[in-house]
């Protein structure tokens, strides 16, 4: 077992393996549930949606993982997912699903660069990218799988479709040469790719006018107590806090979007519910058109929030059960006391609501047959249609966007982002959209503003952004986005070591320092910049003291002896191993770039105090000689266009 672990990457498995799931964080159980699949030497191996829940740092680190176990143990990977940039950077073969049928097979490259059925050309068409200003969706939605229609099951769709698509079984067609292996299910040998979504053309994100600043948010902060209760609060010496948000600053303008991007658990989510009060700030200050809001009394507040509003992530989980579709959108007209207005002679309240409702269905493309619906009814697109029907009924400026695509395949995804589009350009909203899919932001948004464990780190116009990303995290961030192009070059690409640390206790100084590839060396101290990230790594080991010293020793010894080694170590001892053996294999398990000159004289001392189980000394050495500027401090934003939290850039006194 521990072998297995240590195999999927999972660092000091000895000490791990007995920690429960909750312990690890998404990344290392994805590793478990790999170590588990592998553990019988599968021919084989299922991957199910493998990164679908992970962030794209993490989603390297497995895509790599994977590659490197099917390189070494020569099996064969089913890999299964909705999204096209991992299935174009890690696929050999792709074969294209719709409602129940394979409707296309080759190899990758044709799939992408010369796909023979409409479903995986428009499929691809959907995907937002840096030359497309207006998405072309797939109109329609996929078939009831319990009523299938006759023929090909794509034809109420397929802008090409044939009379004879709907009749009777539908063959495979081969493309290319024989030898080839590249089938489509579809009776045309092909179509004319130029009139597909030529009569759509609307609203594009570069339409909308920005104005006066709307929001100004200055020096936020939420922190949730970690106390069992209010005695525990009261008698504990000191009580933990998760620092959700620890200090973010930003401004936002009229008629703007701005993207809020970063990895799971930095905050992104708990910065948006927080600016709308709907999580009590710990400190900062909230203005929203000119208004603090920390000022405001309950009845004030809900005021306000007709101004404000949110999009959930979830819509299925934000959206209740027992409530219809048409009930759900109206329950803010209630609440709020809309329309202000009267009714007109001879119609009722109520009837001046469901016509409301019915207008706002309209708006965001949901048919007025489906008001008596429930969520369960519908499909995820058609839910999160009315997740931003419900936040548009009170007529709101600002809207907070949390993840709002992200449970969305692709087609659906870029029929949202058009209707949020379109709904700014016709309401004059104003957009925070938080998300960690950097195309998708890339697409919507006017600026972004970047984010790493609860504080911001960058923060520019789109284009500047991904042109010139500054902070390191930004740029391992932009560098793993999958690209949905098997040709494109991703040999450069930054694959982050490690998880983002514990919200509890940052690290000091930059919170991105533990994790960053271009962590400053003491000034003068002459090496390498690999070398000196991974004696950063190998330190903070030391400085938990999460080394196997025992398990070191072991390996030192070989295990020609085992029974002996075992007792030896169990009366206190160690086995039969030197000293120079012991530090062999430290530099073997923590350097794959090892440091030169009086960087390795230092850290090979270190070694000795490790030898003599002195791990104090072994830390003070590593930090008197290591200690970088980036641990010792706080960097701040320039007051410039294009501030970057980094000491690589010159800091404000």
């Amino acid at each position: 077992t521990i072998d297995m672990l240590e195999e999927v990457g999972i660092p000091e498995p000895t000490a791990r393996v007995d920690e429960y799931p909750h312990e690890f964080s998404g990344g290392m159980r994805q590793r478990v549930l790999i170590a588990i699949a592998l553990a019988c030497q599968p021919k084989l191996l299922v991957a199910d949606e493998p990164t679908t829940a992970l962030d794209v740092t993490i989603q390297a680190q497995i895509l790599d993982l994977i590659n490197d176990l099917q390189d070494e143990l020569g099996m064969s990977v089913l890999f299964i997912t909705h999204d096209l940039g991992v299935v174009a950077e890690t696929c050999d073969r792709v074969a294209v699903m719709y409602a129940g049928d394979i409707v296309e097979v080759g190899p990758v490259d044709d799939i992408f660069h010369d796909p023979s059925h409409p479903y995986t050309y428009t499929l691809l068409e959907s995907i937002p990218d840096e030359d497309k200003e207006r998405l072309t969706p797939i109109e329609g939605s996929v078939p009831d799988l319990i009523d299938m229609p006759e023929g090909c099951h794509f034809a109420s769709r397929c802008p090409w479709a044939q009379p004879e698509c709907t009749q009777g079984e539908i063959p495979y067609l081969q493309h290319g040469d024989e030898e080839i292996d590249h089938r489509a299910k579809c009776v045309l040998e092909d179509f004319d790719e130029s009139q597909y979504g030529e009569d759509r053309e609307g609203i594009t994100t570069s339409d909308h006018e920005v104005g006066d600043r709307l929001l100004s948010v200055g020096g936020m902060k939420k922190h949730f107590s970690r106390a069992d209760g209010f005695l525990d609060e009261l008698l504990a010496d000191e009580v933990e806090s998760v620092k959700a948000v620890d200090g973010v600053s930003f401004d936002i303008y009229e008629g703007e979007t701005v993207g809020l991007v970063g990895e799971s658990g930095c905050g992104k989510s708990t910065a948006g519910r927080t600016l709308l009060h709907l999580e009590e700030p710990t400190d900062g200050k909230i203005v929203f058109a000119g208004q603090d809001l920390s000022e405001l009394d309950r009845d004030q507040l809900r005021e306000k929030r007709k101004d404000m509003q949110m999009i959930f992530q979830d819509p299925l989980s934000s959206l209740d059960p027992r409530m219809t579709v048409g009930q759900i959108i109206m329950e803010p007209l209630k609440i709020h006391g809309l329309p202000e207005e009267s009714p007109p002679d001879g119609k009722s309240r109520k009837q001046q609501r469901r016509d409301r409702v019915t207008e706002l269905m309209e708006a965001v493309g949901l048919e007025p047959g489906q008001y008596d619906r429930y969520p369960h009814e519908i499909s995820g697109g058609q839910r999160q249609r009315v997740g931003v029907a419900r936040a548009l009924a009170v007529d709101p400026d600002f809207i907070v966007a949390d993840e709002p695509v992200s449970a969305l395949d692709v087609s659906v995804q870029a029929q949202i982002l058009n209707l949020l589009e379109d709904l700014q350009e016709e309401f004059g909203l104003t957009y925070l959209f938080i998300a960690h899919d950097l195309s998708v932001v890339r697409h919507i948004s006017d600026r972004i503003a970047v984010m790493y464990l609860g504080e911001i780190v960058e923060v520019a116009d789109t284009d500047e952004l991904f042109a010139d990303p500054k902070h390191p995290y930004t740029q391992a961030l932009l560098s793993a986005i999958p690209e949905p192009d098997p040709r494109a070059d991703t040999d450069d690409r930054i694959i982050l070591e490690g998880d983002v640390p514990s919200p509890i206790d940052p690290p000091s100084g930059c919170h991105f320092r533990t994790r960053c590839p271009k962590i400053i060396p003491p000034e003068g101290m002459d090496i390498e910049q690999d070398a000196y990230r991974e004696v950063m790594d190998y330190r903070e080991r030391v400085e938990d003291r999460a080394i196997d010293l025992d398990k070191v020793w072991e390996q030192a010894a070989g295990s020609q002896n085992a029974e002996a080694e075992a007792a030896t170590v169990a009366d206190g001892g160690h086995p039969d191993a030197s000293r120079a053996e012991f530090e062999a294999v430290l530099w073997d398990d923590f350097f794959d770039v090892e440091p030169t000159g009086e960087p390795r004289r230092i850290v090979a001392e270190s070694f000795g105090h490790l030898a003599d189980g002195d791990w104090e000394a072994a830390a003070s050495l590593l930090r008197e000689h290591f200690e970088s500027v980036c641990e010792r401090k706080d960097p701040v934003l320039q007051d410039e266009a294009h501030p970057a939290a980094c000491h690589l850039y010159d800091q404000p006194e």
